[in-house]
């Protein structure tokens, strides 16, 4: 039980922070806002250090900097995605991605699930999919927005499968590892394209509040993720991130005033009976 919720709020707040970056890469260049979203997130995650254990080793600092480079890279992406959107398309496709390759890759290591439980997780990966999918049928994906989807999917699940290989004992070491690692890439990235297209105008008020609650809901949602991946369940803690598009597009229906259709009710009802199952099969 602890794992589905730790997976779930962790998932939640992911598609909080998501919506935060889609916004503010709509005014500032996708790699500023990942690079101010990622540094207030490693500094959100330092007190992680006062409530879990934590032990020190190399397998913890590698595999945790291989996560955060894996996410510095996808929260660029994403972002940059979202900026063109459709939010609607983006959002659901990123989620089927993040949430099945981690489970085929648990299930060929051996990983073990009961029938009940795999057909939860089928459940939320196909609610996840239906509450976001395209909210606006007048907006189609062009094909720049599809190659980014994709490939950020892909990197955001090698960060599932990094991240879950670290120590279970290792607490919050992987999470700065994570940090520094994802700074570290997008900070290069942005000095790169810094050197290119010159300084850029210093940010408004409206715009670092939007990439301090990116980083803020970003931070939170890590140290609830990687406790879960220190848990047993690789599986389903990714099928549960395909949820994080409910709280994305809920937000973009509400503030960006994206329409919601019948799918999106019936894709959060699906969702909400595979993780009452999942609780259920889990015990």
């Amino acid at each position: 039980m602890t794992v589905v919720v730790l997976g779930l709020v962790s998932s939640l707040l992911y598609g909080v922070s998501d919506f935060f970056g889609a916004v503010g890469s709509r005014t500032r260049s996708a790699t500023e806002v990942a690079f101010g979203a990622l540094v207030v997130s490693g500094v959100t995650v330092l007190p992680a250090f006062a409530i879990v254990e934590s032990r020190w080793s190399w397998s913890a600092v590698v595999f945790g900097a291989l996560a955060g480079a894996a996410a510095g890279v996808g929260v660029l992406l994403l972002y940059a995605a979202l900026a063109v959107g459709p939010v609607g398309f983006v959002s659901p496709v990123v989620a089927l991605m993040s949430a099945v390759l981690p489970a085929l890759w648990a299930f060929s290591t051996g990983e073990g699930t009961s029938p009940p439980a795999i057909a939860a997780l089928a459940a939320i990966v196909v609610g996840g999919v239906l509450i976001g999918a395209e909210p606006d049928a007048g907006l189609r994906p062009r094909p720049r927005t599809v190659v980014l989807t994709l490939v950020t999917g892909v990197v955001y699940a090698a960060y599932f499968v990094f991240m879950d290989a670290t120590p279970e004992d290792s607490g919050a070491v992987p999470m700065l590892s994570d940090s520094v690692a994802a700074v570290v890439a997008v900070g290069v990235l942005l000095l790169v394209s810094r050197r290119r297209g010159g300084a850029a105008a210093p940010p408004t008020r409206r715009e670092v509040a939007v990439i301090v609650a990116a980083g803020l809901t970003q931070g939170v949602a890590t140290v609830l993720l990687v406790t879960a991946l220190h848990l047993p369940g690789l599986a389903i803690v990714s099928a549960l991130s395909a949820l994080y598009p409910a709280t994305t597009v809920g937000l973009a229906v509400v503030v960006l005033h994206e329409r919601l259709r019948a799918r999106h009710a019936i894709g959060l009802l699906v969702a909400v009976a595979g993780v009452a199952g999942l609780a259920l099969a889990r015990g």
